[in-house]
């Protein structure tokens, strides 16, 4: 029985060596080699979500929202159409407005 037992295992690692690898050149295929970003939390993806539909100044797109701190307290995410968005970096607030697929900065 411990035979079959580490000869599946063999097997098994093997499988998972060369699936794992294949998985890795397939998602540097798709990406250009940046990799996989995961944002789970609420911040993040509020932060990642403006900066995909934004076209502002590299000092807004990579510092603020990257680096940003969003305000749920006084931001306005239950309005309609758009959802406004107060993001804190070095303790300046910058303001933002989200529509369907536009932001806008607020000054």
């Amino acid at each position: 029985m411990k035979k079959t037992f580490f000869k599946r295992l063999f097997y098994f690692s093997i499988g998972l060596f060369f699936g794992l690898l294949f998985l890795n050149f397939i998602i540097d295929q798709k990406t250009d080699g940046k990799g996989l970003d995961y944002c789970y939390f609420p911040n993040c993806r509020v932060l990642k979500d403006l900066r995909k539909n934004s076209d502002f100044t590299v000092f807004l797109k990579d510092s603020v929202l990257v680096e940003g701190t969003v305000l749920f307290n006084k931001s306005e995410t239950r309005t309609s159409p758009c959802q406004r968005y107060v993001v804190e970096y070095a303790e300046i607030e910058y303001r933002f407005e989200r529509c369907d697929t536009v932001v806008s900065y607020l000054k």
